[in-house]
């Protein structure tokens, strides 16, 4: 009887996987549950249209980001036009401000002036939070679809996006290797229908307001430069690159790498191995912060001061260096490292078919000093909409120095930022700021750090004077929405001098209504 024990158990489970294949292809055949695939393929008409639900995988049922853009293209392309999809996360989607203002949209109007004898269809892809995990799953299936033109601004999101080390979505270990096979049975509609019973469950749990909000403070698990993690991390967005380079050059489609911008001197570090010393840095003699790094080197907050005073004495080269160190050593790393672009320089090197786009390069060319900061980059990685449009054109002239650009015909002449930016009205940025100074005061520090609130002083100055220049039935229409009530309350968390001066102001303008 135990000699038949092995083959009685090897029969149950054949049995039980046997019937759990046929629970998938009733599923399948039937078309239950929602698709895998980032688009369908309209029932009545020859069309992909966007599927909302296609990251349903990557996130629990809670934090469930829908695809936000309302997308379709036909599924025969037509010979004179040129496809082009773009990949990545919230800086794709144009946050703080709408998806019209993003550097997708841009390419959109900048690519027929570029090149006037072809069509073009931009085809925005970018979802909040996501990384070259999900974007690697996506590439596959962007190859059917018969793109021209793939583009890739990706890597802020890989610590703690969906598989990511510090992540709080969907997490499966760090090798990489297995996250791939997970994803790979991600795709079974069984794996739908277990969570959304595993959901079911939870319901009478009743998690509280702030765990059921999707936003940065959910990301609490810190590592550091020397964390094994760390190293992985990196590890496995190199592979995730090449593959995606290797999928492209397979099926013989162009493929543009960008490098990525961060805000270096407007934005302090979440977290620091020092955080004790945040409240009192701006009165700690320099000599004490040589003393403190000689203990704790790796202390992103006294790195950051650093760089703060070198810039205010001139020293912009040493003040450059100060503020990298410090936006590498955040211990909550938002902000995609020095390393991640040294990666992406070198997959592009390696590969025979890839273009590069410096964009940290354009960046920091059109900064002050050639350092990147608020200018540029509204919170911590997402540009302003110069910032945009310098992303675009930075795009077009690389694809124009490139052989690709010769297959595309005579070449036009751009506008400029004027010309491009025009369908972005005034009220419409001026409720995103307020938006943006929301998004900065909920920032996950212990302690809310100075430079914080100097940023969200010169906003609200902005904005005092943005409403000043909104027509009268604008101004009407913001106070009614309660714009000015929000810029009262937010007045309370700046220093008590910027304080005083900006409550004059404010009392002044809202005097005008």
């Amino acid at each position: 009887m135990k000699k038949k024990a092995p083959v009685a158990n090897l029969l149950a489970l054949c049995t039980g996987l046997l019937f759990l294949v046929l629970v998938e292809g009733v599923l399948q055949v039937f078309d239950l549950g929602p698709s895998p695939r980032l688009f369908v393929l309209a029932e009545s008409e020859n069309i992909y249209i966007a599927n909302r639900d296609a990251t349903y995988r990557f996130f629990q049922r809670q934090y469930q980001r829908h695809s936000p853009l309302d997308l379709s293209f036909a599924a025969s392309k037509s010979p004179d036009v040129v496809r082009v999809f773009t990949l990545g996360a919230s800086t794709l989607v144009g946050f703080p401000h709408p998806v019209s203002a993003a550097f997708p949209h841009f390419l959109e109007k900048m690519l027929p002036a570029a090149y006037p004898d072809r069509r073009f269809e931009v085809i925005n892809c970018g979802i909040t939070a996501l990384n070259t995990f999900c974007l690697v799953d996506f590439m596959r299936e962007l190859a059917d679809y018969e793109p021209d033109l793939v583009v890739v601004y990706a890597g802020h999101n890989e610590f703690m996006g969906p598989y990511g080390v510090t992540t709080p979505f969907v997490r499966f270990g760090n090798d990489r290797a297995l996250i791939q096979l997970y994803m790979l049975l991600q795709h079974s509609r069984l794996y739908y229908y277990l969570g959304e019973f595993i959901a079911w469950l939870e319901v009478r749990k009743q998690p509280d307001e702030e765990e059921k909000s999707f936003g940065l403070h959910l990301v609490q698990e810190e590592i550091g430069l020397l964390d094994p993690g760390y190293e992985k991390t990196a590890e496995n967005y190199r592979a995730n690159l090449e593959e995606i380079a290797a999928i492209a050059a397979e099926r013989g489609i162009s493929l543009l790498f960008s490098t990525l911008v961060s805000n270096l001197k407007d934005f302090h570090p979440l977290r620091s191995e020092c955080d004790e010393w945040t409240p009192t840095l701006a009165e700690v003699a320099e000599d004490q912060i040589g003393t403190a790094l000689r203990e704790k080197s790796y202390c992103a907050n006294l790195h950051f001061e650093l760089g703060r005073r070198y810039y205010l004495r001139g020293q912009y080269d040493r003040a450059k260096v100060a503020f990298e160190q410090a936006r590498d050593m955040d211990r909550l790393p938002f902000r995609a490292p020095t390393l991640f672009n040294h990666i992406i320089r070198e997959v592009t090197a390696d590969s025979e078919t890839a273009l590069i786009c410096d964009v940290e390069a354009v960046f920091a060319a059109a900064s002050p000093h050639g350092i990147v900061g608020s200018e540029l980059v509204s919170d911590y990685v997402h540009p302003t909409i110069y910032g945009h449009y310098l992303i675009a054109r930075a795009m077009i002239e690389t694809l124009e120095a490139s052989p690709l650009a010769g297959e595309w015909g005579a070449r036009g002449t751009l506008g400029g930022y004027a010309d491009y930016r025009s369908d972005y009205p005034l009220l419409a940025e001026v409720w995103r700021r307020n938006d943006l100074m929301l998004f900065l005061k909920r920032m996950p520090y212990r302690v809310s750090p100075a430079s914080l609130s100097r940023r969200l002083a010169e906003l609200i100055e902005t904005q005092l004077v943005a409403i000043s220049q909104l027509a009268s039935f604008e101004r009407n229409y913001f106070v009614e929405r309660g714009g000015l009530r929000f810029l009262k309350r937010m007045l309370k968390v700046l220093e008590p001098t910027d304080q005083q001066h900006l409550q004059r102001t404010l009392e002044e303008v809202g005097g005008v209504f």
